[in-house]
């Protein structure tokens, strides 16, 4: 068994969704060198900064939360995909979604921290989502912000998709590793278990299981 990280590094000041604001800042309450143990707080934390799960509450009222999302190992499928809009085509040769953590590989993820990461992302069309939807995929996972587009003011990927129950987990990083692997892969990403909320920054991660074990 290996596991893949797939999830960003978040510090002290990293930004948020749509990049012009600080999305976790904590501070340091005590030092070990001169309390003996050192404690910290979160004085800001949103929902969805960094690699972090969009459940259907976040677009669809009445929707799952995110402490009510199952916690699921699925197997997985990684398309690479051109960056730009994503239609349906790009899904033309996958042959079966159904139950499957479908994860985008676009290499947007080499962008983080550019101003260009979140103003021109790669994003779905509203027909890919609903083939997606139809497939049965059971989670979207991207290595980029949104599968909507950056100005959009409808959201109609997000809608689709999270009214058919599907979580999507946003901002993964280096889907790369899974490129060319060989053996069973599974995804995994759990987030915080909040009542009421909509989103969760997640860890999430690859399982590869060696066939030949």
């Amino acid at each position: 068994m290996n596991v893949i990280d797939l999830t960003r590094a978040l510090e002290n000041g990293t930004e948020s969704y749509p990049g012009d604001h600080v999305g976790l800042s904590f501070e340091r309450l005590a030092q070990a060198e001169r309390d003996g143990y050192n404690f910290s707080s979160f004085t800001h934390l949103e929902a969805h900064c960094g690699t972090h799960i969009d459940s259907p509450l976040h677009f669809i009222a009445g929707g799952t939360d995110v402490a009510s999302l199952p916690l699921r190992i699925l197997p997985a499928v990684v398309v690479s995909v051109n960056s730009g809009a994503i239609d349906a085509a790009a899904f033309a040769d996958t042959v079966d979604l159904a139950g499957c953590a479908l994860l985008l590989r676009t290499g947007w993820d080499g962008r983080i921290g550019s101003e260009e990461y979140y103003r021109s992302s790669p994003y779905l069309t509203p027909a890919a989502a609903q083939l997606l939807v139809d497939g049965g995929i059971a989670l979207l996972g991207i290595d980029f912000p949104s599968p909507d587009p950056s100005d959009s003011e409808d959201f109609p990927v997000h809608h689709t998709l999270l009214s058919a129950g599907i979580p999507i987990v946003e901002g993964l990083v280096g889907l790369d590793r899974l490129t060319g692997v060989t053996g069973r892969a599974y995804f995994a990403a759990f987030p915080m278990k909040v009542a009421g909320m909509e989103g969760s920054p997640v860890r999430a991660a690859a399982i590869v299981m060696d066939d030949q074990l």
